[in-house]
């Protein structure tokens, strides 16, 4: 498979990304601007034969599925901002359901199947951080059996579990020494 162009909702900082974890043999790629560096990665993916695989983040095998994943649109950017605000504005709307002890009566919406059908329109967007909420607390809902989950990259996935252990590791507390105080004002 031949490759003649990337997507243009790759961005420079993807693309470089994608060098460095692939480790392609593009050197000075941070030098290089959008235009440059995409050239430069196409004559090299249509030239080397393998790729390092990738099993956390892009989770690609081999360089037939690199090609694929960077001729189709960017998962991360597939949404214009009027349609990640309206997205946004039902999640916050169903977390208001939930946290409003899951009454239909006094929330947004009709019925409860009206939203679980939002519920799960809006799940595949799981990249937005309201929709993974929206999921959490709907799927805590004791007067419903269904669960939604919200559809996350491999990338967002390792991302995540990167900051989950990394607050784990942190120990906060707070330490409170007994004794005596002055304090003079002049």
């Amino acid at each position: 498979m031949t490759i003649t162009n990337v997507h243009k909702s790759h961005s420079r900082r993807d693309i470089i990304e994608i060098i460095k974890l692939f480790k392609l043999p593009i050197e000075d790629a941070d030098d290089y601007n959008k235009k440059d560096l995409t050239e430069k990665t196409i004559e090299v993916l249509n030239t080397i034969d393998n790729i390092i695989p990738d099993k956390y983040y892009y989770g690609i095998e081999d360089l037939t599925e690199l090609k694929e994943y960077l001729i189709k649109p960017n998962q991360k950017k597939m949404l214009s901002i009027k349609d990640k605000n309206e997205i946004m504005l039902m999640a916050k709307l169903i977390i208001g359901f939930c946290k409003g002890g899951y009454c239909v009566q006094i929330s947004y919406f009709d019925t409860m199947d009206d939203v679980y059908v939002e519920a799960r329109r809006i799940a595949q967007y799981g990249q937005i951080p309201s929709v993974r909420r929206m999921c959490q607390l709907l799927n805590k809902n004791p007067f419903s059996n269904e669960m939604v989950y919200p559809v996350i990259s491999k990338k967002i996935q390792r991302e995540l579990e990167i900051k989950r252990l990394a607050s784990k590791k942190v120990h906060k507390s707070l330490h409170v020494k007994h004794g005596k105080i002055l304090v003079e004002f002049d």
